[in-house]
């Protein structure tokens, strides 16, 4: 008798393997030039490591209408590419900076024109496309004109975020903790009158994070979610030396939620010291804040979440295909995923 039955281990080494899925992401970094490299690091390290399963080209964009240094544009012309190529460029999803406000007004900054062109392109041509900081109040502003409100101060530190209601790119749970870094604020009401949903915010704290859809899936941080461990740590020791050098007529607050008690307190007696006598403080050497940092960012996990969120959506947005077919098959296949960057590759933690 023939025997009809095949070897299962047989069926198993001829099956076709599933395709990686794979995704262009342009990053438009428009941070200073003291911030360049290290913005870029981030977003690029922390898309990889969310990026399980999925390879990721990654390309670099800075607009022709930011102001440079020479050293800057000398490195950026190896890698990065001019800003009006972002709207000939084939990308499915978009990452656009936040930047250091020159201007009372945003739309005012000489870049202006140049990014405004690339948002309406954008809600036609990508996916999604996340606007974070003060990018998400210029994106606010173009789209709906709704205009940011200065703080009393800047709000800085580690704060707290509830979600509102049920949304594929939040984990569900308690609270999660974002950096946030920011002068002005946008209020949650023009927000929901204009149709935007607030996917997270705080009694206290006021919105993180939003979205608006279009063609494109329009998603606006008002914080951090790719600072390191240390970055809150850079940002106070450069504001208080500007503050020292008398830059800045006040001393600035110490971001909350951040440092040990024990650090407050040694920072504490600096701001202490640089008010009785700003020209002592000035001489001391104020890198040593950078090591009070806490040793983990806290918000990590909650960020790789919501990037890997991000991501995993695109992908399904494309193929329109059930997520449990994109990774059902052969999950050890995608157990790791691959960036390129294009130009060159940021050096990731």
């Amino acid at each position: 008798m023939t025997n009809l039955v095949q070897p299962l281990t047989a069926s198993i080494r001829t099956a076709p393997r599933p395709t990686r899925p794979a995704i262009t992401i342009g990053l438009i970094n428009n941070m200073g030039d003291e911030a360049l490299k290290i913005t870029e690091r981030q977003f690029a390290g922390l898309v990889s490591v969310s990026a399980t399963g999925i390879d990721i080209q990654l390309r670099l964009f800075a607009l022709n209408r930011m102001p440079r240094s020479a050293r800057a544009l000398e490195y950026m012309s190896s890698c990065y590419e001019p800003g009006d190529s972002v709207i000939r460029g084939d990308l499915d999803g978009l990452i656009i900076t936040g930047a250091q406000p020159r201007t009372a007004r945003i739309n005012e900054e000489p870049y202006w024109r140049e990014l405004i062109e690339i948002i309406d392109w954008a809600k036609e041509n990508t996916t999604s496309t996340i606007f974070s900081c003060l990018a998400a109040h210029a994106g606010v502003l173009h789209l709906d004109g709704i205009e940011r409100r200065p703080l009393p101060e800047k709000r800085v530190g580690v704060f707290a975020f509830n979600a509102l209601g049920d949304h594929s790119l939040i984990e569900q749970g308690p609270a999660h903790a974002i950096p946030h870094s920011r002068y002005n604020d946008i209020s949650q009401s023009d927000l929901e009158l204009a149709g935007y949903d607030i996917l997270t915010s705080s009694p206290v704290y006021g919105v993180d994070t939003f979205t608006k859809s279009f063609s494109s899936q329009f998603i606006f941080l008002q914080g951090h979610p790719e600072y390191d461990a240390n970055s809150l740590a850079r940002e106070y020791r450069r504001d208080l030396g500007r503050y020292l050098r008398r830059e800045t007529e006040t001393t600035p607050p110490m971001p909350k939620g951040y440092f040990s008690s024990e650090a407050e307190a040694e920072l504490h007696e600096l701001e202490r010291r640089a008010r009785e006598d700003p020209r002592c403080a000035l001489t001391d050497d104020l890198s040593y804040i950078d090591g009070l940092a806490p040793p983990r960012a806290e918000w990590r996990d909650a960020a790789t979440a919501f990037f890997r969120n991000w991501i995993e959506t695109i992908v399904i947005r494309q193929s329109r295909r059930p997520a449990s077919l994109l990774y059902a098959q052969d999950r050890d296949d995608f157990s790791h995923s691959q960036m390129t960057v294009v130009g060159g590759r940021p050096q990731l933690p």
